[in-house]
């Protein structure tokens, strides 16, 4: 009975607990704190107000909580500005004890005043043994030596977490079992480094760190990693076991410059390569490193004037099966659109490199860019074993619900697209239909797909 019970959503075991003494002893060792505001059945009653309403419940509930029993601790005070630090000192205490596996405090980044995490709750190694995940937000954390074993920690992420290097290196040292660590926003962190004794560590994502300046991996089954942020210096001591790289940089920071001439010494395995560019114009050499084993490569560029250059990447690429372009067609210059009878045909440029493993090839976001067009034909003419191409003329984050139109129930409306980006997209397809699809040969599938007919059916009667 007790698990049966255990199983209950959180409102559900607080109704039963009224309703005899046994289940009101199962409510006093109930495993599942989940605190938010739709499972306190707060969300009918006025937004300033949840605050004072989620600090009221949460501490009656936890003051008669045996403390016993608990395996999740979810707290999310995103809605409370100005909380009484001992309140939440007190509910950690009953709380984080021996058998609790889930730990998860997210606060807002709008506290008055940040809340300092007591790390002499993780010091008892019985509570500390047995927790597998750690999930904290916006708050003060400063471990120490003091800190217990994390032996079943298997999944961290802190979220805009004030910790230093020195802090950081205690809870890693602690935390030998550790299968993902997520770093977002931690502003006081100058170096990662990432310990041999992580032998477990898969995934690894660190993004938008504003002082950071160094990353130093020595995980030996490391996986994935993704990385978003300015570019600092990176170093792998064994590559080998990377499958899966995500590079991604704010503006200004020439990220594909760095990704062509820099990852090629961390990614010789790499599998799935994906490449963010905020704003750039790159001009990619023509290199001899290479990606030897990389089978799909994904790249988001803001300036499709630029597009050319990406043939470095492909050119890198000899065993590359899939390729996805997202383009930004909002950026597009008067004078770089096709026209005239052979506008999409430079004869100053014929580069001669040929992709033979290459297979799939989307782009989205395509428009009438010259270099854009001259990117596509530089493909079809120079892919022998090209089984499709898609051109999407949509946004560059790309169409949610069904190609076609034709599905009633979509999952998610495509992204709201200008009248100009409309009337772009529709000149786009013109453009594909005139200078490419003439030279797409007859065993390849060529799709040009325009905007959603019914996302964009009120746009185009004027809806904006």
């Amino acid at each position: 009975m007790h698990h049966i019970y255990s199983l209950l959503p959180l409102r559900d075991a607080a109704r039963a607990a009224c309703v005899s003494h046994g289940f009101l002893l199962f409510w006093r060792c109930y495993s599942n704190l989940t605190f938010n505001v739709s499972t306190l059945g707060l969300a009918r009653k006025k937004s300033e107000d949840w605050g004072i309403f989620l600090i009221d419940i949460v501490d009656c509930i936890l003051r008669n909580h045996s403390g016993n029993g608990v395996e999740t601790l979810d707290l999310c005070l995103l809605s409370c500005e100005n909380i009484d630090p001992s309140y939440l000192d007190r509910w950690l205490q009953i709380a984080v004890r021996l058998g609790i596996k889930e730990l998860k405090l997210e606060m807002t980044n709008f506290m008055k005043k940040k809340y300092s995490f007591p790390c002499s709750v993780l010091s008892d190694d019985a509570a500390a043994s047995s927790i597998r995940s750690l999930c904290l937000s916006a708050c003060v954390f400063r471990p120490t030596t003091t800190l217990g074993c994390l032996r079943r920690l298997n999944a961290l992420s802190l979220f805009s977490v004030q910790i230093t290097d020195e802090g950081l290196g205690h809870l890693l040292s602690k935390s030998f079992a550790l299968q993902q660590l997520f770093i977002f926003g931690c502003n006081a962190i100058t170096c990662v480094k990432i310990p041999s004794m992580l032998q477990q560590l898969k995934l690894l994502t660190i993004k938008l760190c504003e002082k950071l300046q160094v990353v130093e991996i020595n995980a030996p089954r490391l996986s994935s990693f993704h990385f978003d942020g300015a570019l600092v210096k990176i170093s792998v001591v064994d590559p080998s076991p990377l499958r899966d790289v995500y590079f991604s940089s704010p503006r200004q920071s020439r990220m594909l410059s760095y990704a062509r001439t820099r990852l090629p010494s961390i990614t010789r395995n790499v599998r799935c390569l994906t490449l963010v560019s905020s704003d750039e114009d790159v001009n990619i050499p023509m290199l001899h490193s290479k990606f030897p084993r990389l089978k799909k490569l994904e790249i988001y560029i803001k300036r499709p004037q630029a597009v050319l250059s990406l043939i470095s990447f492909l050119d890198a690429s000899p065993a590359l099966d899939s390729f996805i372009l997202r383009v930004d067609a909002n950026v597009l210059r008067p004078d770089s659109v096709v026209g005239g009878e052979n506008a999409a045909d430079d004869p100053r440029w014929k580069p001669e490199c040929r992709h033979d493993c290459l297979r799939q090839v989307t782009i989205i976001g395509f428009c009438s860019e010259k270099n854009l067009v001259q990117f596509v034909i530089y493909i079809v003419e120079n892919t022998p074993r090209l089984e499709s191409i898609t051109l999407d003329t949509t946004l560059w984050s790309g169409r949610r619900c069904d190609i076609n139109g034709k599905s009633r129930k979509m999952k998610r409306s495509c992204d709201r697209m200008t009248e100009g980006c409309i009337a772009e997209a529709h000149r786009a397809v013109k453009v594909a239909n005139r200078y490419i699809a003439g030279r797409v040969p007859s065993g390849v599938r060529f799709q040009v797909l325009e905007p959603c007919s019914q996302c964009h059916a009120r746009t185009r009667s004027g809806w904006y």
